[in-house]
């Protein structure tokens, strides 16, 4: 009995060490890393969002429904329209979810296949230099035909404290990007059975 009560005993506490682990965990993951992810706010600059870059050209601040989001248009052919936010990574971090809602209307491409409506992103150290791999871009060759919800996963290399988020119309002919409910979150942690101290029962 007694031997039982201790086997029972360890495998308890090590199941609240790993809750308590993985709550602590989930603590960080539920926060949006991107404040005003949903262009909703605007107390700082009139008809922009806060915490956003104003665009000089091509960029605007719309209402639909009663729903606020952020619009590029492209305004001269050939030409860069592009929204830039710098994200911090929470220490710890190894990867990233990325959540968002897109639309593009009136999409014509540009002089190459990729001149089009797509999401760039690169990491960079405390130093401000590149840390490669830079994550793969999402892009939109054609009409969406109406919001679209889009999901993806981000590795964080080793070293990388910052992520370059920057939506751009590249080099279009004409189009525009509409996007909103940008969330980017600390992915959640997986713990290994050997790591959480329980051991699978035979």
């Amino acid at each position: 009995m007694t031997a039982l009560s201790v086997s029972h005993g360890t495998i308890a506490a090590a199941l609240i060490a790993a809750s308590a682990f993985l709550q602590s965990a989930n603590g960080q993951e539920s926060i949006n890393l991107v404040s005003n992810g949903n262009f909703e706010a605007n107390a700082k600059t009139p008809g922009w969002p806060d915490d956003w870059a104003q665009l000089k050209a091509g960029g605007s601040w719309e209402t639909e429904d009663g729903n606020h989001f952020l619009r590029m248009t492209s305004t001269t052919p050939g030409s860069m329209v592009m929204l830039y936010r710098q994200i911090t990574i929470p220490a710890g971090a190894t990867a990233l979810d990325l959540t968002w809602r897109q639309r593009v209307t009136n999409l014509k491409l540009g002089a190459q296949a990729w001149f089009d409506a797509r999401i760039m992103m690169e990491f960079q150290n405390a130093e401000g230099a590149k840390v490669p791999p830079a994550p793969s871009a999402p892009y939109v060759r054609k009409d969406t035909g109406g919001w679209q919800e889009k999901s993806m996963r981000l590795t964080v290399p080793d070293g990388a404290v910052l992520l370059k988020f920057m939506p751009a119309l590249f080099q279009v002919e004409s189009g525009t990007f509409d996007l909103d409910d940008i969330v980017i979150k600390v992915a959640p942690a997986v713990v290994p059975a050997a790591e959480s101290g329980v051991v699978a029962p035979k």
